[in-house]
């Protein structure tokens, strides 16, 4: 590096702006923390890579302030997911499995998966970065160099004008994949690396096809069999390119298959493994797509009353976006963390493709690391020290990969049902699937799929740095349902989702406390206990900032509560179903408005963290107070 080079100062780089480092950015931006962001390429990148996210991020985007274009800019309900047995190319046949991800029961008030655009997902978040002050987005900007001391995390990078600059940050985060410089340049050298997750055997490479459709015309194609037979344009797609997804289980050959992106975009995913001996470019070649992949859209004229052999999609409505291999891995870095250096998202680690857990992870990433940051940049309230950060991301890192092991076994037993071979093995799985869905309450099990589980909670590891009090009730996932101010009735714009109120811009405390109110005539005595917590927490949680609900579905009529006191009742299904917030999404299903409470053991009140899990769960003044100074014994890394 040049000494003669100016150096610009800022709280956080952020090293990549996929996803990940895009999601990073809007939360640090959120929590008022300076922050830059240097991405290489000039441009989103177009190409539709990942297509799946679960609900956890789906939360994560309403969290970043862009729920509103989710279902209707981003893209659509994944639907349920049918697991096909058998040696053939139907895409009608039935299913021996289905896992229905269209309800809202797993806890976070939306549905169990989105079915994207990733270009989509990130001209959203990039938009947010630019109307945030503390956000700074800086595209073609290409890292050369990185260098520490103990207060500041030196970089180097050439600039979309090929001038060379430096910044420093307090801390830099690689959120630039699995080939960025970050890890591959800068921490492999000083040990840290990707690794297998050793209880999970996986590495296969496969080959992922996108399409985009135009409709077939009678105009256009006056000889397509099936105008004869009634078929209007949008009935043929529906018919070749079927809603939900389909795990192609087939012995010989295994795929994965369904719709993303909005209706109107209609594109198609089609993935199928590469087998021993075989070469995953070649794979990927145009002759060996018509051989793998057109017969699943070519069908026998019998299905249509024809007497024609086959009835093909026209190819001449196909464009193909993308046709390549890609080898899918289960590993994970030893270290996430290496003094002012961090890794999230792919540069950390890498899934299977089964289970649409890589961009959910960048995100859940970035939420859990984005308060921690926000701690660790700033100076304790009655102390010039810095916190002790090396605590708080080995707690990041060591909470993340619990999760990352919940993950990584939903996407294989996923990847189990679809890349089986073996057939006495088959035998035994389709029989004990179909004896399982005689009884309704199990079908049901099965149907939930990842969600069967319940809310992520994670387990106490003593010296770890865990931003939790385990004899509290805390680490668990907090729900989200939806609410209404306690007098509103009938108001259909009154309908919100509990996050927006509990974490509502403009509040100050990092934290936030949830009271549980049996009747509207206990917040007075609840408002007492919270007395004190400011100075306790040292200003990380304000008491004036709590929200109040009520355990009911019911309008309080007597209006004798303060107008500044935010009290909320729960809202029901049809509340929320008959609202904008259901716009291009399913109606709530399964749906639960006391599952708040439930989650936190019905305790009076839950302090939560801002990545929405559970701190402490208390109950009394007291126990308000232990919390509250507990959470300045975590910001200086004494927890």
């Amino acid at each position: 590096m040049s000494p003669s080079i100016p150096i610009e100062t800022t709280d956080v780089i952020v090293c990549g702006c996929g996803p990940t480092g895009a999601m990073l950015s809007v939360l640090l931006g959120q929590h008022a923390v300076p922050n830059i962001v240097l991405e290489r390429d000039k441009e989103v990148n177009t190409d539709p890579r990942g297509i799946a996210l679960d609900e956890d991020g789906i939360r994560c985007l309403q969290t970043c302030g862009i729920y509103e274009k989710v279902f209707t800019e981003i893209g659509q309900c994944m639907g349920n997911f049918r697991f096909v047995g058998g040696e053939h190319n139907n895409l009608a046949a039935k299913p021996f499995m289905v896992m229905n991800y269209n309800t809202t029961e797993g806890g976070t008030g939306h549905p169990g998966f989105l079915c994207h655009k990733q270009p989509a997902i990130e001209k959203h978040l990039r938009a947010r970065i630019d109307e945030l002050a503390s956000s700074d987005l800086r595209l073609g900007s290409i890292v050369t160099a990185i260098i520490e001391d103990e207060d500041w995390v030196y970089v180097t990078y050439k600039d979309s004008e090929g001038q060379e600059k430096r910044v420093r940050g307090r801390f830099l985060v690689g959120a630039d994949g699995k080939t960025g410089f970050t890890r591959k340049r800068y921490l492999e050298p000083k040990g840290i690396h990707m690794e297998r997750v050793t209880q999970i055997l996986y590495e296969e490479t496969w080959v992922a096809l996108n399409w985009r459709m135009s409709l077939p015309t009678p105009e256009t194609h006056p000889e397509f069999p099936l105008w004869a037979k009634g078929y209007t344009p949008q009935m043929v797609y529906d018919a070749f390119f079927p809603i939900d997804f389909r795990f192609l289980c087939n012995s010989k050959r295994a795929a994965v298959c369904g719709r993303f992106g909005l209706p109107s975009d209609r594109l198609w995913r089609f993935e199928f493994v590469v087998l021993p001996g075989e070469d995953g470019s070649n794979m990927a070649a145009p002759e060996k797509i018509s051989e793998i992949v057109y017969p699943y859209i070519t069908h026998p004229g019998s299905t249509y009353q024809l007497p024609t052999e086959h009835v093909q999609y026209p190819l001449d409505c196909i464009q193909v976006l993308r046709s390549r291999p890609f080898t899918f891995s289960a590993r994970s870095c030893n270290m996430w963390a290496n003094e002012r250096v961090l890794l999230c998202g792919d540069a950390a680690h890498v899934f299977p493709p089964f289970g649409g857990q890589g961009i959910a992870s960048g995100f859940r990433d970035a939420a859990s690391l984005a308060w921690r940051l926000s701690l660790a940049t700033q100076s304790t309230p009655t102390a010039a020290a810095t916190p002790c950060y090396q605590k708080l991301f080995e707690g990041w890192y060591s909470e993340r990969k619990q999760q990352l092991d919940r993950s990584l076994a939903s996407t294989i037993e996923n990847g189990r049902y679809v890349t089986q071979n073996n057939p006495f093995s088959i035998f035994i799985r389709d029989w004990y699937l179909w004896a399982l869905q005689c009884v309704p309450s199990w079908k049901h099990w099965l149907e939930q799929g990842n969600r069967r589980d319940g809310m992520v909670r994670y387990q106490w590891q003593r010296g770890k740095g865990m931003a939790f009090l385990p004899h509290m009730g805390g680490g668990g996932n907090f729900a989200q349902v939806y609410c209404a101010d306690h007098r509103a009735t009938n108001d259909s714009n009154a309908i919100k989702f509990t996050d927006d109120v509990i974490f509502s811009y403009g509040k100050q405390g990092l934290f936030q406390v949830v009271a549980f109110l049996g009747s509207a005539d206990d917040v007075p005595r609840l408002q007492t206990m919270l007395s004190g917590i400011d100075e306790a927490s040292e200003g990380l949680l304000r008491a004036n900032e709590a929200t109040f609900f009520l355990r009911s579905t019911s309008a309080y009529s007597e209006d004798t509560i303060e107008h500044s006191t935010s009290v909320y009742r729960l809202a029901t299904s049809e509340e929320f179903g008959a609202t904008t917030l259901c716009n291009g999404r399913p109606k709530p299903e399964f749906y639960d408005p006391y599952r708040m409470s439930k989650e936190v053991g019905s305790k009076q009140f839950a302090i939560l963290r801002p990545d929405r899990f559970v701190f402490a769960a208390c109950d009394g003044g007291d126990e308000l107070l232990e919390a509250a100074r507990a959470i300045t014994s975590l910001a200086a890394g004494t927890l």
